[in-house]
């Protein structure tokens, strides 16, 4: 690798060219100076400031091989290929098995498909439907259960009421039927009317 060539010393072995036009110069077309002139910068800068030193562009090239035309004659001798135009070739020739298929596999599939779509849709109403009866149930189930103990708590309480009424009635009216008699052993009972004379 090339060392860098130090500004001062380009300038000095080229005529005393002014370094701060070379600086500048090289500075705008994209070298850098400030590690010295790497050997792309020292040959922009002798084309730019030396062009007596600049190197002989090279000659033109020959010409390609692309511009030569090469005929290799015809020596050969072709032969009339068949015609296969018309042919009929039947494949089972080839084959030593059979198998099952069927026509359409791909629709099959889809009928298939749309068959299990139903079938789930129905299963899960089903479920639906059974969930929503059992939910109903429960709902009816409780509200049944609440009254019949509203109905078991209110056939106690009559029971009780009854009896105490009952027992109290009892009373009164034994009571009645007493007072009833002692009224009645106040009078005499009446005497059998008399038979006529005969």
């Amino acid at each position: 690798m090339t060392e860098p060539v130090s500004l001062h010393a380009f300038c000095r072995d080229h005529g005393n060219l002014p370094k701060t036009s070379v600086r500048r110069w090289l500075n705008d077309n994209g070298y850098s100076t400030s590690d010295g002139l790497s050997a792309l910068a020292v040959e922009a800068a002798i084309a730019q400031f030396c062009p007596e030193l600049a190197p002989e562009p090279e000659p033109p090239t020959a010409p390609a091989a692309a511009d030569i035309t090469i005929h290799t004659g015809n020596h050969c001798t072709t032969i009339d290929l068949p015609n296969y135009q018309g042919l009929t070739v039947d494949l089972g020739q080839f084959r030593d098995s059979n198998a099952l298929v069927i026509d359409d596999p791909l629709a099959v599939a889809e009928q298939f498909l749309q068959t299990a779509d139903l079938i789930q849709g129905a299963l899960a109403d089903d479920i639906a439907a059974r969930e929503q009866r059992l939910r109903a149930t429960k709902q009816a189930q409780g509200t049944i259960a609440a009254k019949a103990q509203e109905l078991a708590l209110e056939q106690r309480l009559y029971r009780l009421q009854t009896a105490q009424i009952d027992q109290a009635q009892s009373d009164e009216t034994t009571a009645l039927a007493d007072a009833l008699a002692q009224l009645q052993s106040l009078g005499k009972p009446s005497a059998a009317p008399a038979d006529a004379a005969g």
